[in-house]
Order: structure tokens, then sequence, then C-alpha cells
């Protein structure tokens, strides 16, 4: 029995400290504009936080990192830590896992193996005769439930994520008008999503106005609102064209020319951009909330 106890502790040391590297390598990627997930519900859930990822980050490695530790030297002091701790760690779970089941209805990706390592941790502490994580469980349980319970019920529907640009419009809206005859005219590829069908997700990114054009670049998420925006991202792709067409401008190997110029009008917009996160969106100029006739 004890024999069994101890093998599971150190796959627990062992799988402790590999969550610990992930976090850590999600960490130091973000310094340099990179994420270890590309999906649009990645983007959607860090936005969505009053303080960024970068807090969620840090919490996440701590815990990782003391589990790792306090199991690696086993003392019976540290036990009741190691339950607690994962304890409140499944219970957070089941509020970031709800909140994107019921919130957003988009997926992390980078969250859905944190939450996996979680879950392996807290059976192998069951496993390891630790009746105390079955309150774990339990607090999972629940607080999805109560997610579920809370929330507003919304159509669930399939979000774009493999779409480059993606423009959330509404039907009464005179500016969604300009903006649409504009990106015709632009030659870009554009999947039109009505807002209504997304009101709920776009509502919780703190974006509440129309048009709004989503640049879905596979390292960052920018949210664009307002025809003064959108226009000036427009004005980016048409200089990265042309800088794109220019002979001494080389190309990489392996690379065509469109994703070249869709790169490159990324970061002229970025250089120049007057909006980089969906909160921004309250004061966007040539917009109209998702509810309201606006021509």
């Amino acid at each position: 029995m004890q024999e069994r106890e101890q093998r599971f502790r150190k796959i627990f040391s062992a799988i402790s400290t590999l969550g610990a590297v992930f976090v850590l390598t999600e960490f130091v990627l973000q310094f340099f504009g990179r994420s270890i997930c590309s999906a649009v519900g990645c983007s959607i859930a860090m936005q969505s936080t009053r303080f960024g990822e970068t807090p969620l980050l840090i919490i996440g490695l701590a815990t990782f990192s003391f589990l790792a530790l306090f199991s690696a030297r086993p003392r019976a002091a540290w036990e009741p830590f190691i339950n607690y701790l994962l304890i409140a760690s499944l219970a957070s779970e089941g509020f970031f896992i709800g909140y994107q089941a019921f919130g957003i209805h988009a997926w992390c990706v980078f969250c859905l193996i944190v939450f996996g390592l979680l879950i392996i941790l807290g059976a192998l502490r069951l496993l390891a005769g630790e009746k105390a994580m079955i309150a774990g469980f339990l607090s999972l349980a629940a607080v999805f439930s109560l997610m579920y319970l809370a929330l507003p019920a919304e159509v669930t529907v399939n979000f774009p994520e493999n779409e480059r640009l993606v423009l959330f419009y509404s039907k009464d809206c005179k500016h969604c008008s300009e903006i649409m005859n504009e990106l015709e005219k632009s030659n870009l590829t554009v999947k039109h999503v009505d807002a209504n069908r997304h009101a709920g997700l776009l509502k919780s990114i703190g974006v509440e106005k129309v048009p709004t054009l989503l640049v879905n670049d596979p390292y960052q998420k920018i949210f664009l609102t307002g025809t003064e925006a959108i226009r000036r991202y427009l004005s980016a792709c048409t200089q990265a064209k042309q800088a794109d067409g220019k002979p001494a401008a080389k190309k990489k190997s392996g690379q065509t020319g469109k994703s070249d110029s869709s790169d490159l009008a990324l970061d002229i917009f970025t250089q120049q951009s007057i909006l980089s996160r969906p909160g921004d969106t309250a004061t966007a100029t040539g917009a109209c909330k998702e509810e309201e006739i606006c021509k």
C-alpha cells in the first residue's frame, strides 16, 4: 500500500512540474507577442479578464510550482495544504470551463490543457487515498453547474475560427453597409457574421457596437470597431500590398505573397493602431449598438 502511494506521489510530482513548465512557457511567449494557443477562444477568454492574462499565468505558475515542491519532499504537515490548493484550483477551473462553455461559446486550448492536468492531479491524490479530493471534484461540478444556471441562455453557433477576417454586422446599421461595400471593393476575403448570433460572446468581451472587424492573426486577435478603425486597417492592407509588390521586398521561402502582405498589414496597423482591445470600443467612431436601428 505504501509503495503504491509512493508511486502515485512520484507521478503527481512529475505532472506538477510539467504543468509549471507549460505555464512558464506561455508566460515567456507572451513577452514576444506569441502564445501556445492560436485559437480564437484563447484570445477571447484572456481579453475578457479584468487585468489581462498575466496575473492568471502567475497564479497558475505558482500553483503548479508549489504542488511540485511540496509533493517532491513529502511531509505530513504539507498534505492538507496540497489538498486545499487542489480543491481551490478545481473549483476555479469549474468557473473557467463553465464561462467558456456557457458564456463565450468558444474554447481556450491552453485553459483546457491546464484543466486536464489539474483533473489528473486530483485523480492521483484520490487514488493515493486522499478522500478530501472528493470535495474538489464536487466543487468543480457545483461551480460548473452554477455557471450553466446563472449565465443567460444563448443559441450556440460555431465561431468562424479559421477565417482570417470576420466582420460582425447588423442589418439595421448604415455604417455596416458602408464598410461591407468597402471590404468588397478591397478584394479581401471576409466572413460576414450577424452580430445578433454572437451577442452574448461579443458583450462578454466588451464589444457592444457594430461594425466590428476581427483580425484573426495566428499570434494575436484584434477587434476593430467603427468605420474609422476598420478603414485604417484597410489603408494598412493597401500599404502592405504596395510594399509586397516591390522587387526589393523579397519573400521568405515557402511563403506566398498573400500571407506576406497580410502579416505586413497587421504590423503596419499595430504600429498606427487606435484600438487594440475589445473594451476600447465604447467610444468607437462610426458605429451603432447591436440592437440599435442606425440609418
